[in-house]
């Protein structure tokens, strides 16, 4: 529950970045991409707490990949969202929104689960 406050928050900030450095419609891909950031970090640590603390390496390694995978859909949503529609939804803010959102929140996620 944590990391979805500090996500919204993240994507409130670099929202309001993206508006004073590009514009307004860098402002709005930013906070899309922030909250697709938000929802896959949170569905990837779901995935990551479902494997207990004494499990094999396979199954170990089957939580990380179904958490990375969905981080590199992400990604896949934010290419082909950019080259689809690039008047609406500008690469810079959608890369901004999304990597400036994702990547404080794997840092929670990797102090949260020393």
């Amino acid at each position: 529950m944590r990391a979805l406050w500090m996500g919204r928050g993240l994507t409130v900030v670099v929202a309001l970045v993206a508006w004073r450095i590009w514009g307004g419609t860098a402002a709005y891909t930013a906070a899309c991409f922030g909250l697709l950031a938000t929802t896959i970090q949170y569905f990837s640590s779901k995935i990551a707490a479902q494997v207990p603390q004494d499990a094999q390496f396979a199954t170990f390694v089957q939580g990380y990949a179904g958490g990375m995978g969905l981080r590199v859909l992400g990604v896949v949503i934010l290419a082909v969202v950019c080259s689809l529609w690039p008047a609406q939804f500008p690469a810079t803010g959608a890369a901004v929104g999304y990597l400036g959102v994702l990547i404080p929140l794997l840092f929670l996620e990797t102090r949260s689960t020393r």
